[in-house]
């Protein structure tokens, strides 16, 4: 139980150092899309919806590692 724990660990871990650029590249290009839709409509819109996306999509895997490591935590208590 304690080499699963280890892994789900170092695994937050690593995306942890990740999540923190993709998220403020993510922010900056979700800016630059919603300076430039008065601009350009059609792909402004597009863009933020889809930086929406990979931004939920990030914290939502950020929350279920986070999740994951506390149950196996509790558990092998």
């Amino acid at each position: 139980m304690g080499e699963i724990n280890t892994i789900f660990t170092s695994l937050q871990t690593n995306l942890l150092t990740l999540v923190i650029p993709i998220g403020v590249v993510g922010f900056v290009l979700w800016g630059l899309a919603l300076l430039l839709t008065p601009i350009i409509p059609d792909w402004g819109q597009t863009m933020r919806g889809y930086f929406q996306r990979a931004m939920l999509t990030i914290a939502f895997l950020g929350f279920a590692l986070t999740f994951v490591t506390a149950l196996y935590g509790l558990g092998g208590g």
